[in-house]
């Protein structure tokens, strides 16, 4: 047969069955667009050089991997549906004369066509939209718009080999199976119905049992190590659960609605549920998938979209509640051989405010405040009798023991300096303040007094507010103890330098500086060219001080440059967020449309025969409405119901991330439950369409 007559048959096909092609063509155009996007935003080297767009392409790169794993699931499941629904056609072609051969050439022919539709749709819709997307990354980074239309050649044969080589591959398993059957099968296959499923106990009882230890493992978790540890094998069961018991427990559920009279025996309520339990079991693996996928869109959305518009309060919480603008600190030392002995030295208060505001009148302003901060931040166990060692790791992934706690030390002097309080207490004392929220009280883990250097200390009273806030990263539990002296936590550090038999500099001699014009100095500082005038400034004093070539240490901690710095990194994860989200959403609308369209064409025959034994369009459309309440939303019930477990183990993961507004992660995740949800009925109410105008 020519080549040309098998062109024809299948563009005619295409067109016949544009019901079923329209869909798979648009969501490979989706796929291949964001895929592109995402790589191109990965090669892109002017994102690099815009303040915080560092992040941008590391974290694209690591996203691409999930757009790739999702494009191969629902490539396969497309080309599968349409395999399915085509059967009884292929047959018919083989039965009037037609080899497998010639049936394979046509079926190659389609996959051919809609392939080079979607992948060059896809690829200049991706180009297109690239520019968007780049206007969108520089405005939630808040630099200037990167001017010029960008295309790379790469990542444009990249995406069109990659897409390409999925789609044949789905075309070749498809072959496979063709090949497989014979005449009869293929024009039997697609009308096959299910039998009644029997109600799977043993599934049951798995499913409750993962669901059970996956939601107890998620709601156990106290610490972030615990979380940290449990969330993924939290996770996996949960899925697995999900899996089961809408296999098991929808049958389950159904055949209870079956048995109670007085629903079931309801002309629409009957047909339904029994339209439903006969083809369970295809069912049940789609609707846990969209339960799964709406799942994965509510937990990205709702972290991606408070971890960036908590930006500002993480920032807040980590400079002292908006008490520090810059923490500074210079020092210098040389080694001197003939002692082998190293000499430390930190630069005198008035110097190194000195330099500061030298620094500071250069870029726009003046220093308003200028306390000291030194501390010193340190891993310890804690026995009950109050000794004290520092805890070191041995290894990656290493479980604590139940002892281990961090602790900020910082003279009392300090914390009053800074705070304005005035806190007193005893020689031989300390205060403390727990800075975890499940953080034991202090007198629980030792019986009162503990060991720090070389002196035993009592514990005093517990103070409700320290104002530095940026541990909330850590693993681990952790407290803020107040000294009576810098003499003391320099002490401690003398400590640890013996316990790990490694001497250096332990204690952090910080300074807190506010400005009278924060805004203007990060104007004029855009480059972050005042850290290397610190370290020019601190290097020129030491060079004074020491008639030698010092090493001096340096910290220039600028809460714009943090800024830059979080608002590149939330902004890009809050960006992919929004692309795999897309992703998600094409697998879930591509699911539900399918699937209302496989059930249209089963229900075609037993609805018309429903409506000439006396049944309305009105009751008919009743029942279509009666499957999506009893079991269709089930998906998205699932899916808040996995998210509201979730909430607090994904409270204490971003709080890892330094999220500590609490309240915004609670209506950043409402609103998007709200808007998920109306997008998911939105999506039902077209499919519904499609369903009822197939069955009539």
């Amino acid at each position: 047969m020519k080549l040309g007559l098998f062109l024809r048959l299948a563009w005619s096909n295409i067109k016949k069955n544009h019901q079923l092609y329209i869909p798979h063509i648009l969501a490979g155009t989706g796929l291949t667009a964001i895929f592109y996007i995402m790589l191109t935003l990965g090669k892109d080297d002017r994102l690099r050089n815009i303040k915080g767009g560092y992040a941008v392409p590391e974290i694209m790169m690591i996203g691409i991997w999930v757009v790739i794993i999702l494009s191969v699931i629902l490539v396969f499941f497309t080309n599968s549906f349409l395999m399915k629904q085509r059967t009884r056609e292929y047959g018919m072609y083989n039965v009037l004369g037609m080899e497998k051969s010639h049936v394979g050439h046509i079926m190659f022919l389609e996959n051919l066509i809609s392939t080079v539709i979607a992948i060059t749709a896809g690829v200049l819709s991706g180009m297109l939209v690239y520019k968007l997307c780049c206007m969108f990354i520089c405005k939630i980074l808040r630099v200037s718009t990167i001017l010029g239309f960008y295309v790379n050649p790469e990542c444009v044969w990249k995406t069109v080999a990659g897409f390409a080589a999925m789609y044949f591959a789905a075309f070749l398993w498809n072959r496979i199976r063709l090949a497989r059957l014979k005449p009869v099968e293929l024009l039997a296959s697609a009308g096959a119905g299910e039998r009644e499923p029997k109600t799977k106990w043993i599934l049951l009882v798995i499913g409750l049992a993962t669901l059970g230890t996956g939601y107890y493992l998620a709601l156990k978790a106290e610490s972030p190590l615990e979380v940290i540890k449990d969330f993924f094998i939290a996770v996996i069961l949960v899925i697995v659960g999900t899996y089961a018991l809408f296999l098991a427990g929808s049958v389950a559920f159904l055949k209870l609605l079956r048995r109670k009279k007085s629903f079931y025996y309801r002309k629409s309520n009957m047909i339904a549920v029994s339209d439903l339990l006969y083809r369970m079991k295809q069912n049940a693996v789609g609707l846990a998938s969209i339960a799964i996928l709406a799942t994965g869109v509510l937990v990205m959305m709702s972290t991606t979209v408070s971890l960036y518009a908590g930006c500002e309060d993480s920032l807040k919480s980590m400079y002292m509640d908006g008490a520090a603008d810059l923490f500074v600190e210079g020092g210098y030392s040389y080694r001197n051989d003939e002692e082998e002995k190293i000499y430390r030295f930190q630069l005198p208060e008035e110097e190194l405010r000195a330099i500061t505001e030298r620094i500071a009148e250069k870029y726009g302003t003046k220093v308003k405040s200028f306390k000291p901060g030194r501390n010193l931040t340190e891993s310890m166990t804690v026995e009950m009798n109050g000794a004290t060692k520092t805890y070191v790791q041995e290894r990656s992934f290493e479980i604590p023991p139940e002892n281990a706690v961090d602790f900020l030390f910082m003279p009392i002097d300090d914390y009053n300096q800074i705070t304005g309080r005035n806190v007193q207490f005893g020689d031989g004392e300390i205060a403390w303040v727990p800075l975890s929220d499940n953080a034991k009280d202090l007198n629980e883990r030792v019986s009162g007094t503990i060991q720090f250097g070389d002196k035993t200390y009592t514990i005093g009273k517990k103070l409700d507010y320290f104002p530095q806030k940026g541990t909330e990263g850590s693993l681990l539990n952790v407290y803020a103890i107040l000294m009576p002296s810098i003499e003391d936590v320099e002490g401690v550090g003398r400590q640890i330098s013996r316990d790990l038999d490694w001497d250096m500099l332990r204690v952090s001699y910080m300074y807190a500086v506010q400005f009278e014009d924060t805004e203007k100095f990060a104007e004029n500082d855009a480059d972050h060219q005042s850290f290397a005038d610190f370290c020019d400034a601190v290097r020129a004093y030491a060079k004074k001080e020491y008639d030698g070539d010092p090493s001096t240490h340096t910290r220039w901690d600028a809460s714009w440059h943090m800024r830059d710095e979080m608002y590149g990194i939330y902004g890009s994860l809050f960006f992919l967020g929004i692309l795999l989200s897309i992703v998600f959403l094409f697998a879930t609308a591509l699911i539900i449309y399918y699937k209302q369209i496989s059930e249209g064409y089963d229900d075609r025959g037993r609805f018309q025969i429903l409506l000439k034994v006396g049944m309305t369009e009105k009751e008919t459309k009743a029942t279509i409405r009666r499957q999506i309440v009893i079991v269709f939303f089930l998906p998205v019930i699932t899916a808040v119901i996995h998210m509201t477990v979730a909430y607090p183990v994904t409270k204490k993961l971003l709080a890892l991330l330094m999220l500590s507004n609490n309240k915004l992660f609670l209506l950043c995740t409402a609103l998007t439950i709200v808007a998920f949800t109306l997008l998911y009925l939105l999506i039902y109410r077209l499919t519904a369409r499609t369903y009822y105008r197939i069955v009539r």
